[in-house]
């Protein structure tokens, strides 16, 4: 469950997962996905967080590595519990978009995700779905069980996301049998994709490898306006970082979509009075 961040501001000191899930100290974050054509919100991901008493707020890397399997599996339950409840309680304001969470393929096959998601999503008609993203050296690993688990998840309107593609390309030939929803370009591409004579034309290859695919292209790490600009032209489908949105607690990003929902409202009440 890593994501690309500037971890300069963050306190020094690790903090134990097990410890941290035990005293109610993790929560999750969520940050926006834009769709960077027409400028507007169309997803979010959530994001783990370690709300310390003493060292604040801790990214993951402070307190994921060196995890236990059980550790992780009960972070990844936790996970889904929360983008589940906060999508229902988006479902209520008439918002409905798919949420993306991070969870290793280890602790993926193990856990009940479809029971899970029945329990939840069944309250509201118009759920949007759940993406979940692993990593490329995780679901290379077995194709056969990955292709399995995509069809076993697709019957709960559940789709996985290959996350940081770009690190490596020796996967190429077997990823294309497994189908998956998105295809998420590595920040290290990302970064000065717009001036940088290597990152553009990687950049403009990984899009056009996923609109091959039949899957969406989305860019993680996004931090300026040229390179936003230049993965729009390149017809980059999704668009995710600080420029375009950093990661928020719940509470503030619901308020926010509460305002937008509201703001919406009015405009609809004008015309109908126009």
């Amino acid at each position: 469950m890593t994501e690309a961040v500037d971890c300069s501001d963050q306190p020094t000191g690790r903090v134990e997962l097990g410890e941290a899930i035990a005293n109610g100290w993790i929560e999750f974050w969520y940050q926006p996905k834009i769709d960077l054509r027409r400028k507007h919100l169309v997803g979010v991901e959530a994001l783990a967080r370690c709300r310390h008493p003493e060292l604040g707020i801790l990214l993951p890397a402070l307190f994921v590595p060196g995890a236990g399997e059980a550790e992780l599996t009960a972070l990844s339950e936790f996970a889904l519990a929360s983008v589940l409840s906060s999508s229902e309680r988006l479902a209520r304001l008439g918002i409905n978009m798919p949420f993306a969470v991070n969870i290793p393929v280890s602790v993926l096959v193990k856990l009940s995700i479809p029971e899970l998601v029945h329990a939840q999503s069944a309250r509201h008609d118009q759920w949007a779905g759940l993406i979940i993203d692993v990593t490329e050296e995780q679901i290379v690993t077995d194709l056969a069980l990955a292709t399995e688990l995509t069809t076993q998840l697709a019957h709960v309107n559940v789709k996985l996301a290959i996350d940081n593609f770009g690190r490596g390309y020796s996967s190429l030939a077997r990823l294309k049998a497994l189908p998956f929803a998105e295809l998420k370009i590595d920040p290290t591409l990302v970064a000065d994709c717009g001036t940088d004579r290597i990152n553009a034309p990687l950049c403009k290859a990984v899009i056009d490898l996923a609109h091959n695919f039949g899957s969406l292209a989305v860019a993680i790490g996004i931090e300026k306006a040229s390179d936003a600009q230049a993965l729009t032209s390149m017809g980059c489908d999704i668009g995710q970082g600080f420029l375009l949105g950093r990661p928020m607690p719940e509470q503030q990003f619901m308020s926010l979509l509460h305002q937008r929902a509201a703001g919406q409202g009015r405009m609809l009440a004008a015309a109908g009075n126009g």
